[in-house]
């Protein structure tokens, strides 16, 4: 069975294009809810509202809340039936928009993104990862978005961590689709073509990145910049489409969400801690040709790689053994990969990765 999304129905990136938004709305009503939360509705609503009003909208700004929840997407519904909204206008990263595509889907309205960061592929993707008190509970389908307006002159002046998360989060489907795929008796186009293209966005990224980098952290577009705000936003969300669970995650997201239960993981970003599982999933491979390649890259973007960095330096605590135990749990993507892996297994290579990540720093 194939069972595939293919991306946004429309995707649009160019530095300035956010000023131009009231063109691309048009279509889908008068009444958007533009949803954000404080710092991004502080960036977008100056160049929206006017233009917007003068367009002929009646957008109503609303703050999003901590987190990706069933209770922020029902009061965020009630809002939208209140104020007879017309369709949903998702800004920010990942959790907004997340959110964003649960209540568009919920309404039946369309949904466009306008990402403000490249920390994520939630811009254009169809799944949002659900949180109870910070804590993973489920990841569902939602709603694609019928535009994507991507600004990258604001992107490029945002903090460089979120580009640098962005990369991390990026580079895991080819990391995590891999094992699975090298399983595979026989798989079929679709995860062909994820395979294809996450080859892909690693090679851009790897020769691109550092690049980039410099230029955003000198708040400067450029041809790099563009180049790896499409790979982090639109293809990595294609290839999660195109390869479905299966392909698109194993170990890395697996510790991510496994170790939400502990309070102090969410100071990191979720590229960040993908990133940690990255090289926690070749440590448990044995792969050290890629290790040599990943390390000395996540550690030049400023990636956090040790538990000390990650705020998980007390191994004591029973939230620590917790996570593990979230992250090993039966259907976990854990088990995509080609061996068993249990609590046991996956702390040592957590040690592995946290003195290798040491060791190449110091």
């Amino acid at each position: 069975m194939i069972d595939i999304f293919l991306g946004p129905k429309r995707y649009i990136q160019r530095e300035g294009i956010l000023a131009e938004a009231a063109g691309y709305l048009q279509p889908f009503g008068r009444r958007p809810m533009v949803l954000g939360d404080d710092l991004v509705l502080s960036i977008v609503r100056p160049i929206l509202e006017d233009r917007l009003s003068g367009a002929g909208f009646s957008p109503a700004f609303v703050s999003f809340g901590d987190e990706c929840s069933l209770g922020e997407v029902s009061r965020l519904e009630e809002i939208a039936r209140r104020e007879n909204l017309d369709f949903i206008v998702g800004t920010g990263g990942g959790k907004a928009i997340d959110t964003s595509r649960i209540v568009a889907e919920r309404l039946a309205s369309p949904l466009i993104t306008l990402p403000t960061s490249a920390a994520t592929c939630s811009g254009a993707s169809s799944v949002s990862v659900v949180y109870e008190k910070g804590i993973r509970q489920a990841t569902v389908n939602g709603k694609c978005a019928d535009v994507v307006l991507v600004d990258t002159g604001i992107l490029c002046r945002a903090p460089m961590r979120l580009f640098a998360a962005g990369m991390g989060d990026a580079l895991a489907k080819w990391y995590e689709g891999k094992p699975g795929y090298d399983q595979a008796k026989d798989n079929d186009s679709a995860t062909r073509s994820a395979m294809t293209l996450s080859t892909q966005v690693k090679e851009t990224i790897l020769r691109m990145g550092l690049k980039a980098k410099q230029d955003v952290e000198s708040r400067r577009n450029s041809p790099e910049v563009e180049r790896i705000a499409e790979n982090n936003i639109l293809l990595t969300a294609i290839i999660g489409g195109f390869g479905g669970s299966k392909f698109r995650i194993a170990v890395a997201h697996a510790l991510l969400y496994g170790l939400t239960v502990l309070p102090q993981v969410h100071q990191n970003l979720h590229g960040e801690m993908v990133s940690f599982g990255v090289v926690v999933q070749l440590c448990l491979e044995k792969n050290e040709k890629e290790l040599k390649t990943i390390l000395p890259f996540f550690s030049q973007l400023g990636l956090p790689l040790t538990l000390k960095e990650l705020g998980m330096a007390n191994v004591e605590d029973p939230l620590f053994w917790e996570g593990l135990k979230r992250t090993c749990a039966p259907g976990s993507s854990v088990h995509n990969m080609p061996f068993p892996v249990d609590e046991k297994k996956l702390y040592q290579a957590m040690l592995e990765a946290d003195e290798r990540a040491r060791a190449f720093r110091g």
